[in-house]
């Protein structure tokens, strides 16, 4: 994918790609328009860690966020994509580099939940678990 850029991003920066992610949150619907994107801003920072895409203008076109205890488990969320830039691969690298990232700092037990309409994604670049059920509370 050489027209993207994907890599970790520094979550100390949060405010320069802030507007960014609220755009693509607001795309997804998970927030309003009237949210201002630095509310966003601690989201960002104090995830364990966020993988973004850049586009050739130096703008975030897609992300993932990963919550952890650092150690041993990590909990992975909000996979968006920028609409226009939807089936090309690009959530498929976010989520490869996400992973390798975690099993590099030794996190081996990674999990997330998904939407009905993601499912093939996430089963593609991962395990189904049998005999585990997700909760919502």
């Amino acid at each position: 994918m050489p027209e993207y850029i994907v890599e970790l991003l520094n979550p100390s920066e949060a405010e320069k790609y802030a507007a960014d992610a609220a755009h693509l949150y607001r795309q997804a619907g998970w927030i309003g328009d009237s949210t201002p994107e630095s509310e966003l801003i601690p989201i960002l920072r104090n995830a364990y860690c966020v993988m973004g895409a850049w586009d050739g203008n130096g703008h975030l076109i897609g992300m993932m966020r990963a919550l952890s205890d650092g150690v041993s488990d990590a909990y992975l969320l909000d996979m968006v994509v920028e609409e226009s830039h939807r089936r090309k691969g690009l959530a498929h690298e976010i989520l490869r580099r996400l992973n390798a990232y975690l099993k590099e700092k030794g996190i081996d037990w990674i999990v997330c939940i998904s939407v009905p309409g993601a499912r093939k994604l996430y089963a593609d670049n991962g395990a189904e678990m049998e005999g585990f059920t997700p909760f919502r509370f």
